[in-house]
């Protein structure tokens, strides 16, 4: 388990959108207290507004050293004038849901799965799931997270696979990550099922999206509509 990160008591039961405190939080879970010059330097400098990147993937520059920032991965659930927040895919913790048996929830349960630590900012545990019924609120079409504490414990009672178990997030204030975008921290890559819910070591995760938005750039500069997995079907 990181340091600085902590697991949150009892799991919120509030709306999502209720529950993110998007105007105060920052990427290191400060207090905005710089909201106002983010939002002055990006008004100077002509910065138009971005789309919303909810549903995508923001994955950070090589050059972008925050410890728990580099290399990540980061799953975007809302983004909007209010600000954004995403959970972290690719940070597996030291603790696994056994773990929170008796500390989180009253019921005891038995489930080696590692928890993913979303972000620096402490917040209710959360589930990305793939049932429909259980769900928050969509991510993209087929993945779902759900925040509620009673469907959370429904979720990890029933040991749903796919899921990604998270312990805190990753937040920003209003215009913060656009002025980030603006100093090269961030690439994008819209989410796809087979990114959030990996086989493979979380570790690879990162150099495998850098390479697709790579590929993309190519196919881009080149004015192909897909590049060929194999090159010799030119």
């Amino acid at each position: 388990m990181e340091p600085n990160a902590k697991l949150d008591g009892r799991a919120n039961s509030g709306a999502f959108r209720g529950s993110l405190g998007l105007a105060s939080c920052t990427r290191r879970g400060r207090i905005g207290d710089e909201d106002e010059s983010i939002r002055n330097r990006i008004a100077s400098r002509g910065c138009r507004t971005m789309n919303s990147l909810k549903g995508q993937l923001v994955i950070a520059t090589p050059q972008l050293d925050t410890p728990i920032f580099s290399r990540s991965v980061i799953l975007m659930l809302d983004h909007g004038e209010d600000g954004a927040m995403g959970v972290i895919l690719n940070h597996p913790m030291n603790v696994v849901v056994t773990d929170l048996s008796g500390r989180i929830f009253d019921e005891e349960f038995v489930w080696d799965k590692a928890l993913c630590l979303g972000g620096p900012v402490t917040g209710p545990l959360m589930v990305l799931h793939t049932i429909e019924a259980m769900a928050d609120q969509q991510v993209i079409p087929g993945v779902y997270c759900t925040m509620e504490a009673t469907k959370v414990q429904e979720i990890i009672s029933r040991k749903s696979e796919p899921s990604l178990v998270i312990a805190n997030y990753s937040g920003w204030g209003p215009d913060q990550l656009e002025s980030e975008f603006e100093t090269d921290s961030w690439l994008t890559l819209p989410a796809q099922i087979a990114h959030i819910f990996r086989e493979e070591d979380d570790k690879e995760l990162w150099k495998a999206v850098v390479s697709e938005v790579n590929t993309q750039k190519l196919s881009e500069f080149l004015g192909l509509r897909e590049l060929p997995a194999d090159p010799t079907m030119n």
